[in-house]
Protein backbone atom coordinates (compact mmCIF):
# COMPACT_ATOMS: atom_id res chain seq x y z
CA UNK A 1 0.00 0.00 0.00
CA UNK A 2 1.78 3.23 -0.90
CA UNK A 3 1.71 5.83 1.65
CA UNK A 4 1.29 9.20 0.78
CA UNK A 5 3.64 11.45 2.34
CA UNK A 6 2.93 14.77 0.95
CA UNK A 7 2.76 17.71 2.67
CA UNK A 8 -0.77 19.16 3.52
CA UNK A 9 -1.66 22.51 2.02
CA UNK A 10 -2.79 24.96 4.38
CA UNK A 11 -6.49 26.35 3.23
CA UNK A 12 -6.49 29.37 1.20
CA UNK A 13 -8.79 32.16 0.98
CA UNK A 14 -9.70 34.57 -1.90
CA UNK A 15 -10.13 37.70 -0.52
CA UNK A 16 -11.41 40.45 -2.97
CA UNK A 17 -11.38 44.59 -1.73
CA UNK A 18 -8.04 43.66 -0.04
CA UNK A 19 -6.55 46.72 -0.73
CA UNK A 20 -8.41 48.54 2.39
CA UNK A 21 -11.18 48.32 4.79
CA UNK A 22 -13.02 44.85 5.86
CA UNK A 23 -10.99 42.93 3.37
CA UNK A 24 -7.57 44.32 4.47
CA UNK A 25 -8.79 43.76 8.24
CA UNK A 26 -9.24 40.26 7.01
CA UNK A 27 -6.61 39.35 5.25
CA UNK A 28 -4.29 40.16 8.65
CA UNK A 29 -6.69 37.70 10.41
CA UNK A 30 -6.51 34.85 8.08
CA UNK A 31 -2.75 35.23 7.52
CA UNK A 32 -2.14 34.87 11.16
CA UNK A 33 -3.94 31.68 11.24
CA UNK A 34 -2.25 30.43 8.67
CA UNK A 35 -4.08 30.37 5.42
CA UNK A 36 -2.66 30.99 2.13
CA UNK A 37 -4.53 34.03 0.25
CA UNK A 38 -5.18 35.11 -3.05
CA UNK A 39 -6.18 38.38 -2.99
CA UNK A 40 -7.39 40.92 -5.37
CA UNK A 41 -8.13 44.33 -5.45
CA UNK A 42 -7.92 47.70 -8.28
CA UNK A 43 -4.59 48.62 -6.66
CA UNK A 44 -0.85 47.58 -7.56
CA UNK A 45 1.23 49.42 -5.02
CA UNK A 46 -1.90 48.67 -2.04
CA UNK A 47 -1.81 45.23 -2.91
CA UNK A 48 2.11 44.54 -2.75
CA UNK A 49 1.96 46.83 0.21
CA UNK A 50 -0.59 44.74 2.23
CA UNK A 51 1.54 41.40 1.33
CA UNK A 52 4.79 43.02 2.81
CA UNK A 53 2.73 44.20 5.92
CA UNK A 54 1.12 40.55 6.85
CA UNK A 55 3.09 38.40 9.22
CA UNK A 56 6.51 37.18 8.28
CA UNK A 57 6.27 33.81 6.07
CA UNK A 58 2.15 34.79 5.18
CA UNK A 59 1.87 32.86 1.76
CA UNK A 60 0.08 35.63 -0.25
CA UNK A 61 -0.78 35.55 -4.10
CA UNK A 62 -1.80 39.35 -5.07
CA UNK A 63 -3.91 39.60 -8.00
CA UNK A 64 -4.42 43.07 -9.63
CA UNK A 65 -8.18 43.04 -11.08
CA UNK A 66 -11.17 45.57 -12.07
CA UNK A 67 -13.92 43.99 -10.76
CA UNK A 68 -16.21 46.10 -12.99
CA UNK A 69 -14.53 44.93 -15.91
CA UNK A 70 -16.42 41.49 -16.52
CA UNK A 71 -13.53 40.38 -19.23
CA UNK A 72 -10.73 40.73 -16.53
CA UNK A 73 -12.21 38.11 -14.05
CA UNK A 74 -13.01 35.58 -16.64
CA UNK A 75 -9.55 35.72 -18.02
CA UNK A 76 -7.46 35.92 -14.97
CA UNK A 77 -9.12 34.20 -12.26
CA UNK A 78 -9.44 30.91 -14.32
CA UNK A 79 -5.23 30.33 -14.44
CA UNK A 80 -5.22 31.80 -10.88
CA UNK A 81 -6.86 28.92 -9.37
CA UNK A 82 -5.30 26.62 -11.68
CA UNK A 83 -2.11 27.75 -10.23
CA UNK A 84 -3.06 28.08 -6.65
CA UNK A 85 -6.32 26.47 -6.18
CA UNK A 86 -8.99 25.22 -5.16
CA UNK A 87 -10.56 27.43 -2.98
CA UNK A 88 -11.37 26.86 1.06
CA UNK A 89 -13.17 30.50 1.47
CA UNK A 90 -14.81 32.82 -0.65
CA UNK A 91 -14.78 36.22 0.84
CA UNK A 92 -16.70 38.58 -1.49
CA UNK A 93 -15.99 42.30 -0.07
CA UNK A 94 -15.56 44.00 -2.89
CA UNK A 95 -17.83 46.97 -3.17
CA UNK A 96 -18.44 50.55 -3.66
CA UNK A 97 -21.99 52.67 -2.82
CA UNK A 98 -23.44 56.18 -3.99
CA UNK A 99 -25.81 58.56 -1.52
CA UNK A 100 -27.60 60.20 -4.51
CA UNK A 101 -31.46 60.26 -4.94
CA UNK A 102 -32.83 57.39 -7.60
CA UNK A 103 -33.36 60.09 -10.32
CA UNK A 104 -29.76 61.55 -10.14
CA UNK A 105 -28.09 58.08 -11.31
CA UNK A 106 -27.68 57.40 -14.66
CA UNK A 107 -28.88 53.65 -15.98
CA UNK A 108 -24.54 53.38 -16.64
CA UNK A 109 -24.31 54.03 -12.69
CA UNK A 110 -27.00 52.16 -12.13
CA UNK A 111 -25.51 49.01 -13.92
CA UNK A 112 -21.59 49.33 -12.49
CA UNK A 113 -23.40 49.58 -9.34
CA UNK A 114 -24.58 45.92 -9.88
CA UNK A 115 -21.44 44.76 -11.87
CA UNK A 116 -19.15 45.43 -8.79
CA UNK A 117 -21.25 44.55 -5.83
CA UNK A 118 -23.86 41.81 -7.47
CA UNK A 119 -22.66 40.27 -10.74
CA UNK A 120 -18.39 40.11 -9.88
CA UNK A 121 -19.47 38.08 -6.96
CA UNK A 122 -21.82 35.74 -8.99
CA UNK A 123 -18.29 35.41 -11.43
CA UNK A 124 -16.06 34.32 -8.53
CA UNK A 125 -18.20 31.93 -6.98
CA UNK A 126 -18.70 30.28 -10.52
CA UNK A 127 -15.16 30.01 -10.67
CA UNK A 128 -14.58 28.65 -7.18
CA UNK A 129 -17.73 26.67 -6.89
CA UNK A 130 -16.64 23.44 -8.93
CA UNK A 131 -13.78 23.06 -6.88
CA UNK A 132 -15.57 23.33 -3.56
CA UNK A 133 -18.13 20.85 -4.43
CA UNK A 134 -15.62 18.45 -5.96
CA UNK A 135 -14.09 18.25 -2.70
CA UNK A 136 -17.38 18.81 -0.70
CA UNK A 137 -16.01 20.98 1.59
CA UNK A 138 -15.60 24.71 1.11
CA UNK A 139 -17.55 28.52 2.19
CA UNK A 140 -18.73 31.47 0.31
CA UNK A 141 -19.24 34.97 2.46
CA UNK A 142 -20.99 37.39 0.65
CA UNK A 143 -20.49 40.88 2.72
CA UNK A 144 -24.03 42.80 1.68
CA UNK A 145 -24.81 45.86 3.75
CA UNK A 146 -27.22 46.81 6.34
CA UNK A 147 -28.95 48.44 3.83
CA UNK A 148 -30.45 45.11 2.84
CA UNK A 149 -32.86 44.82 5.65
CA UNK A 150 -34.47 48.57 4.60
CA UNK A 151 -33.37 50.32 1.87
CA UNK A 152 -32.02 54.28 3.08
CA UNK A 153 -32.19 56.97 1.37
CA UNK A 154 -30.18 57.80 -1.86
CA UNK A 155 -29.27 54.45 -1.87
CA UNK A 156 -31.38 52.83 -4.77
CA UNK A 157 -28.89 51.19 -6.66
CA UNK A 158 -26.42 49.88 -4.06
CA UNK A 159 -29.60 48.20 -1.77
CA UNK A 160 -30.67 47.02 -4.83
CA UNK A 161 -27.32 45.11 -5.53
CA UNK A 162 -26.58 44.22 -2.11
CA UNK A 163 -30.37 42.47 -1.64
CA UNK A 164 -29.80 40.43 -4.75
CA UNK A 165 -26.74 39.07 -3.13
CA UNK A 166 -28.76 38.03 0.17
CA UNK A 167 -31.16 36.85 -2.17
CA UNK A 168 -28.35 34.99 -4.25
CA UNK A 169 -26.80 33.61 -0.67
CA UNK A 170 -29.88 32.37 0.81
CA UNK A 171 -30.80 29.98 -2.79
CA UNK A 172 -26.92 28.64 -2.95
CA UNK A 173 -27.30 27.86 1.27
CA UNK A 174 -30.60 25.89 -0.08
CA UNK A 175 -29.80 24.47 -3.79
CA UNK A 176 -25.93 23.20 -1.63
CA UNK A 177 -27.35 22.51 1.84
CA UNK A 178 -26.48 18.80 1.77
CA UNK A 179 -22.95 19.28 -0.71
CA UNK A 180 -20.69 19.95 2.76
CA UNK A 181 -20.41 23.31 1.91
CA UNK A 182 -21.46 26.56 3.53
CA UNK A 183 -22.66 29.95 2.19
CA UNK A 184 -22.86 33.54 4.14
CA UNK A 185 -23.83 36.81 4.04
CA UNK A 186 -22.44 40.02 6.27
CA UNK A 187 -24.87 42.90 6.96
CA UNK A 188 -22.45 45.05 8.18
CA UNK A 189 -23.74 48.75 9.45
CA UNK A 190 -21.48 52.08 8.73
CA UNK A 191 -18.06 50.85 8.93
CA UNK A 192 -15.04 53.50 9.16
CA UNK A 193 -13.19 52.69 5.45
CA UNK A 194 -12.70 54.31 2.14
CA UNK A 195 -16.28 53.33 0.91
CA UNK A 196 -17.82 56.87 2.25
CA UNK A 197 -14.78 58.87 0.74
CA UNK A 198 -17.22 59.33 -2.16
CA UNK A 199 -17.81 62.93 -2.93
CA UNK A 200 -21.55 61.95 -2.60
CA UNK A 201 -21.18 61.04 1.24
CA UNK A 202 -20.65 64.54 1.77
CA UNK A 203 -23.95 65.34 3.22
CA UNK A 204 -23.99 62.25 5.64
CA UNK A 205 -20.47 62.93 6.58
CA UNK A 206 -21.40 64.24 10.38
CA UNK A 207 -23.60 60.71 10.48
CA UNK A 208 -20.97 58.18 9.50
CA UNK A 209 -18.59 59.90 11.79
CA UNK A 210 -20.48 59.42 15.15
CA UNK A 211 -22.33 55.67 13.96
CA UNK A 212 -19.24 54.31 12.01
CA UNK A 213 -17.32 51.16 13.60
CA UNK A 214 -13.58 50.13 13.39
CA UNK A 215 -13.38 47.60 10.28
CA UNK A 216 -11.06 45.46 12.11
CA UNK A 217 -14.70 44.70 14.51
CA UNK A 218 -16.70 42.96 11.47
CA UNK A 219 -13.13 40.96 10.14
CA UNK A 220 -13.20 39.26 13.54
CA UNK A 221 -16.60 38.56 13.37
CA UNK A 222 -16.34 37.36 9.70
CA UNK A 223 -13.31 35.11 10.60
CA UNK A 224 -14.86 33.95 13.65
CA UNK A 225 -17.99 32.64 11.53
CA UNK A 226 -15.81 30.68 9.09
CA UNK A 227 -15.16 28.77 12.43
CA UNK A 228 -18.74 28.31 13.19
CA UNK A 229 -20.58 28.55 9.56
CA UNK A 230 -24.11 30.60 10.12
CA UNK A 231 -26.22 32.03 7.27
CA UNK A 232 -26.48 35.77 7.98
CA UNK A 233 -24.26 37.97 10.35
CA UNK A 234 -24.67 41.50 11.42
CA UNK A 235 -22.30 43.77 12.67
CA UNK A 236 -23.12 45.24 15.04
CA UNK A 237 -25.46 42.61 15.71
CA UNK A 238 -28.26 44.82 17.45
CA UNK A 239 -29.19 45.58 13.66
CA UNK A 240 -31.16 42.64 13.33
CA UNK A 241 -33.63 44.89 15.35
CA UNK A 242 -34.98 45.72 12.31
CA UNK A 243 -36.22 42.18 11.42
CA UNK A 244 -38.52 42.56 14.46
CA UNK A 245 -39.81 46.20 13.42
CA UNK A 246 -40.25 45.06 9.80
CA UNK A 247 -42.23 41.98 11.04
CA UNK A 248 -44.60 44.11 13.27
CA UNK A 249 -45.05 46.61 10.98
CA UNK A 250 -43.22 47.42 7.73
CA UNK A 251 -44.59 51.16 7.71
CA UNK A 252 -42.50 51.89 10.67
CA UNK A 253 -39.34 50.30 9.38
CA UNK A 254 -39.03 52.09 6.35
CA UNK A 255 -40.43 55.21 8.22
CA UNK A 256 -37.76 54.75 10.68
CA UNK A 257 -34.94 53.94 8.03
CA UNK A 258 -36.07 57.08 5.91
CA UNK A 259 -35.79 59.86 8.80
CA UNK A 260 -32.48 58.43 10.49
CA UNK A 261 -30.62 58.15 6.55
CA UNK A 262 -32.33 61.75 5.15
CA UNK A 263 -29.51 64.31 4.60
CA UNK A 264 -30.38 67.02 6.88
Amino acid sequence: MKVDHSPVRPPLALVTGASSGIGQAVAHRLAAQGYRLMLVARRRDRLKSLVNDLRPGADAIPLVLDLSRPEQIESMVGPALQAHGPVDVLLNNAGYGRCVGFLDENDDEHRQLMQVNYFAAVALIRAVLPGMLARHHGHVINVASIATKVGPWGHGGYAAAKSAVVALTQSLACEYQTCGLHFTYVNPGIVRTEFFNDPSYRQIRRTVQQRAIDPDLVARRIVAVIERPRIELCVPSHFRILDWIKALNPTWAQRLVARTSRPS
